[in-house]
């Protein structure tokens, strides 16, 4: 009878512990879970935006990469168009920018080419950023906006490829366009000098000016040229359905069109993205500082200084362009 007790309070007590521990087990489980929902968390509304936003943006950096890829003749072509005209205009840039600097004509005509190879370090990877970002931006906004105005939308493009472009462009106008001034006798001698005296700042002096002249110069190149490009083309339509590119004479004769026309109307600013380059100090740091003191100093005529060279210069650089521009990647089509 006592083993029989003993048996009995024996099993009562392992049945007790073995409560106990399932108890415990299921205690230790429920605080997994929880400590797990603390750490997972909430799902909010502003989480949802964030993940959205994320999909978008890897959504169109995507799709801008597609583009790019498949604009890639234009960057080709950008490329060589760019080296080339810069190289067989340099000398006529060299002579516009030392009138500017000096506001006479009494010129020397030595070092034509000083400078050449960083304008070319800078000219011909902007040449593709502005160009070839100006094609991708046009694609994009013709197909989104195919209803808008044409004109608006190619105005759009350049202003958005210029300023793309613009980041890369002008470290090397500042130090081009010192050399050209002859405050430098090499490029190593100016950017040593330039990065002693302003750092990395000293490199974009003058940004604010190359912006005000380039976006509205760009504007005025491309949106005429591309205008000029569709009159050519809808009027020898006429007699032949077919054409689609323009011929050789064609790209020459609206290049001349486009780089007379926003030559002439960005002088002004023109001058005071030199000035500012070459001497910001001096001019107050800013466009309207800048203009101020030109119209207080010079009056009407300091706006004009070195139009007619910044034309003879422009003007057969961007005719140049447009034509090796067009032949490039007209034949990199073909194949």
């Amino acid at each position: 009878m006592i083993i029989g007790l003993y048996r009995k309070k024996t099993h009562i007590l392992l049945a007790f512990l073995a409560l106990l521990t399932t108890c415990r087990n299921l205690t230790d489980a429920k605080a997994t879970v929880q400590s797990k929902q603390v750490i997972k968390p909430p799902i909010t509304e502003a989480n949802e935006a964030k993940n959205v936003l994320l999909h978008k943006s890897k959504e169109t950096f995507s799709m801008f990469l597609q583009t790019v890829g498949n604009a890639r003749r234009h960057l080709a072509a950008a490329a060589v168009a760019r080296a080339t005209s810069i190289f067989v205009m340099y000398p006529m840039d060299t002579i516009k920018t030392r009138i500017q600097m000096s506001g006479s004509s009494n010129l020397k005509f030595d070092g034509m080419y000083k400078g050449v190879g960083g304008s070319l370090f800078g000219q011909v990877p902007y040449g593709v950023l502005t160009f070839g970002s100006y094609e991708v931006y046009k694609q994009l906004l013709t197909e989104r906006f195919a209803s808008h105005n044409p004109v608006i939308l190619y105005a759009i493009s350049a202003i958005l490829g210029d300023v793309t472009g613009s980041i890369w462009l002008c470290p090397s106008e500042v130090v081009k366009q010192q050399l050209q001034g002859g405050m430098f006798q090499s490029t190593g001698e100016a950017v040593r000098q330039i990065w002693s005296k302003g750092g990395v700042l000293g490199f974009y002096q003058g940004y604010t000016g190359a912006l005000a002249r380039d976006v509205p110069f760009r504007v005025a190149q491309l949106t005429s040229y591309e205008v000029t490009k569709n009159l050519f083309l809808k009027y020898q339509q006429r007699s032949n359905p077919e054409k689609k590119e323009l011929s050789t004479i064609d790209a020459t004769v609206c290049g001349a069109i486009a780089g007379t026309f926003s030559a002439a109307i960005t002088t002004p600013l023109d001058r005071m993205k030199t000035l500012l380059m070459t001497n910001s100090a001096a001019y107050g740091g800013s466009v309207l500082s800048c203009a101020s003191k030109i119209w207080r100093e010079e009056g009407i005529n300091g706006f004009c200084t070195g139009l007619v060279p910044r034309v003879v210069y422009i003007a057969p650089s961007v005719m140049i362009f447009f034509v090796v521009y067009e032949q490039v990647q007209q034949q990199l089509a073909d194949t």
